[in-house]
């Protein structure tokens, strides 16, 4: 009889995907959305043949009802002559990424999906500095192929920081292993925390991403309201290191690069202007939609859809849910995401951290297709289950 190995290697999801990343850019031929993909059906499969897949509480079943919901719209995508693959392509980026973390989270009795997703993502913003300074041809190609950099000459990779794995998915984990990496500083001690939190900060800010930034003010302001207000931890040390951490960013910038700050502020004004640039995409989207109270089926609108159709939604995750699956099915969405909300807040001091990448990602879905992004969602959707954890 086969032994089929624990769920424990779940946690390692996001080391396979930085090593996949990595190697990717020394043999291009390597399909990373079907690694991916890949890890999460054996995932799947692990919890299936373990029978962790039971309705325990109201988020439950709002959670498979949000994904039978996906399943069946499509019944609607069927009449968007578009193939299949649109649909099974978009199904493995937006939906597995529920069906195991979400689960995978309910049944976590420690946090060390998170610890081995930090130290994995800080090891990849390390190695990007390196690989963006230095501009290997392989990685320059790379680049230039998953995130359409617009050529591979040095110019085209000033203005941003990618490390390898893209600029939209770097500048979101970036806020992300901000909230991880102070609460191994300041609530588990790790000795690396502080070297850790200062990695994910400048990754953060040399993404000069909007969202990215936007979400860094509130992961800041996320981690002052904890501390200050909720968490018991010593607040002397917390606003000292805080303080002096804010002192050197700024002499920093200012001896080496004045004019950072400048460059800074403009591009938080420009948000603005980013959502005015949006809108007009999102109100034609909606505008195409055949039928709003159920959408026109999952991926009908997607990137995916794209090589097939001229029509889409390019950006602006919650537009793009509402034309595919729906008013029916936002809401149910929406039900999930207040529920796990509160669920957290009730044990807050145990889930403060899920409750911020919640909030963060939902912020980042304003402008960008994080939902369906297999570097962003498992995180995501991880967080959700741990909030649905009730206090013991």
């Amino acid at each position: 009889m086969i032994k089929v190995p624990k769920t424990t290697i779940i946690n390692y999801y996001y080391l396979f995907v930085v090593i996949t990343y990595f190697i990717a850019i020394y043999l291009p031929f390597i399909r990373i959305g079907l690694s991916m993909s890949l890890f999460m059906i054996i995932g799947i499969y692990l919890l299936y043949s373990r029978n962790y897949y039971k309705l325990n509480n109201s988020l439950d079943v709002l959670v498979t009802l949000y994904i039978i919901y996906n399943i069946i719209s499509f019944v609607f995508f069927a009449f968007s002559d578009l193939p299949v693959s649109v649909f099974i392509k978009e199904f493995s980026n937006s939906i597995f990424p529920i069906l195991l973390f979400y689960f995978f989270g309910k049944i976590s009795s420690n946090n060390s999906f998170l610890n081995v997703t930090l130290i994995s993502l800080v090891g990849c913003f390390i190695v990007g500095f390196y690989l963006q300074l230095t501009l290997p041809s392989s990685y320059a190609i790379h680049m230039n192929k998953i995130d359409a950099v617009g050529g591979t000459g040095r110019v085209n990779f000033i203005s941003h920081y990618r490390s390898f794995l893209g600029l939209t998915a770097t500048g979101s984990l970036s806020a992300v292993c901000v909230l991880l990496s102070f609460d191994k500083t300041f609530k588990s001690k790790f000795r690396l925390g502080k070297i850790f939190l200062l990695v994910s900060i400048i990754a953060l800010i040399l993404t000069f991403r909007r969202a990215g930034l936007f979400t860094g003010i509130f992961a800041f302001l996320w981690i002052n309201y904890s501390v200050l207000f909720k968490l018991k931890l010593s607040k002397f040390k917390f606003i000292l290191f805080e303080f002096i951490l804010l002192f050197l960013g700024f002499w920093v910038f200012y001896k080496y690069n004045p004019e950072f700050f400048n460059s800074l502020l403009l591009r938080l004004n420009t948000f603005n202007s980013a959502i005015n640039e949006r809108s007009g995409n999102w109100t034609d989207g909606i505008a195409m939609t055949q039928n709003l109270l159920t959408g026109d089926g999952l991926g009908r609108y997607s990137h995916k859809a794209v090589e097939y159709s001229d029509k889409f939604i390019s950006d602006g995750n919650y537009f793009r849910m509402i034309a595919e699956i729906g008013i029916l099915g936002f809401l149910i969405f929406t039900l999930i995401i207040i529920t796990s909300l509160f669920k957290g807040y009730t044990n807050f001091k145990e889930k403060y951290i899920e409750l911020g990448i919640i909030v963060i990602i939902c912020m980042q879905a304003v402008g960008s297709n994080v939902f369906a992004f297999q570097l962003i969602a498992p995180i995501f959707w991880y967080s959700i289950g741990r909030c649905s954890i009730l206090k013991k």
